[in-house]
């Protein structure tokens, strides 16, 4: 999904961080629950 995204950005916008994809996948897990089947997530070593 975030591969996707990169694709679709608009123009003048760089990228994608891949520092924040795990961050990305559990705020769309909160605001949309339904979708938790469709990530893996691990444990989180920070807080």
């Amino acid at each position: 999904m975030f591969e996707d995204l990169r694709w679709h950005l608009p123009a003048g916008v760089r990228g994608l961080n891949n520092s924040f994809t795990a961050l990305y996948a559990r705020k769309l897990i909160e605001d949309h629950p339904q979708w938790a089947s469709a990530f893996e997530l691990r444990r989180r070593r920070t807080p």
